[in-house]
């Protein structure tokens, strides 16, 4: 019988995780004021890309060796890195980061629907066809669809959030079924994956961006918050969780980074919030819920420092 580690060897980066991923919203935000979507994605990736980088030279553990691995590093990069960050930086040009950061909370529900269509194993069970169905009303509650689209709750950057979180189930898919079957080394493959999004960004700026007139302190600042702290930092840190206290407690960030975006939207940005986002976020998080099979009792097993040791 096995038990978990004490709270104090994972809780402190459960918290770093749903705070830095909740705020990022809001500096994505402030980012995109003086910089273009792929702008604000390429600085995120590229400074993210030096952080692990330097941590991988201090643990001495190098970059993968083989062209087959830095070929799926180029896949996950541009569903983990490129279209999501892209897509939420423009997706925030026209909805607020409140918006963003509830719209965001529905990637567990496009994992579920593509481990479907791309798994031939995998069966969805009836509970996971209700959240599934439960999520996807709650994204039409998110959006106000009765209203139409306005300029808080435009549709076109709500889908745009929306298509980047399927960005990430993707990836989710693609690294279960491609890249975790070879064995690789998590961290180093994040130092791959990032470099490989770095370069794919850096070549699409290139083509369809202009060099940015002015960038205030403000943008400095949210680009290497976003580079050092949400990438750089957050993503290998998910590895840490998920092998001390299992995949369970990783997921439940997805639960509390829309409280934090929420909070911080409306704190640092007077951002506002119509009555129906809130309904449409509880819909979202229960149909999750039910997906990821994470009940009330899954939370207090987490919270009495009980949980699996082996996902």
């Amino acid at each position: 019988m096995s038990t978990s580690p004490p709270l104090k060897t994972w809780l402190p980066s459960w918290i770093f995780l749903s705070v830095v991923w909740g705020l990022a919203f809001v500096f994505i935000k402030i980012a995109g004021q003086d910089l273009a979507p792929l702008q604000v994605a390429l600085g995120r990736v590229l400074i993210g890309t030096v952080v692990v980088w330097i941590s991988l030279a201090y643990l001495k553990q190098s970059l993968p060796k083989t062209r087959k691995v830095w070929v799926k590093a180029n896949i996950v990069g541009l569903l983990q890195h490129t279209l999501p960050f892209s897509l939420i930086a423009y997706g925030e040009t026209h909805i607020t980061s409140v918006m963003a950061g509830i719209a965001n909370a529905a990637t567990p529900l496009w994992v579920a629907i593509f481990a479907l269509i791309f798994i031939p194993s995998e069966k969805l069970t009836k509970t996971e066809t209700i959240g599934i169905l439960t999520g996807f009303v709650g994204v039409l509650i998110l959006i106000g669809i009765w209203e139409g689209t306005t300029s808080e709750g435009d549709l076109l950057g709500t889908l745009a959030v929306i298509f980047a979180t399927a960005g990430y189930a993707m990836a989710v898919i693609y690294t279960r079924g491609k890249v975790s079957p070879l064995g690789i080394n998590p961290f180093s493959f994040t130092g791959a994956q990032l470099f490989s999004s770095a370069v794919q960004l850096s070549i699409l700026c290139l083509i369809f961006t202009d060099v940015p007139r002015n960038i205030e302190t403000s943008t400095i600042g949210s680009i290497l918050f976003l580079g050092i702290l949400s990438t750089g930092i957050a993503f290998p840190m998910v590895f840490k969780i998920i092998r001390d206290v299992g995949s369970v407690t990783a997921a439940t960030t997805t639960y509390a980074i829309p409280i934090v975006s929420t909070i911080a939207g409306v704190l640092v940005l007077n951002e506002k919030i119509h009555w129906y986002q809130p309904i449409g976020a509880a819909f979202i998080l229960w149909g999750v819920a039910m997906v990821q099979k994470i009940k009330i009792s899954d939370i207090t097993k987490i919270w009495s420092r009980r949980g699996d040791l082996n996902p």
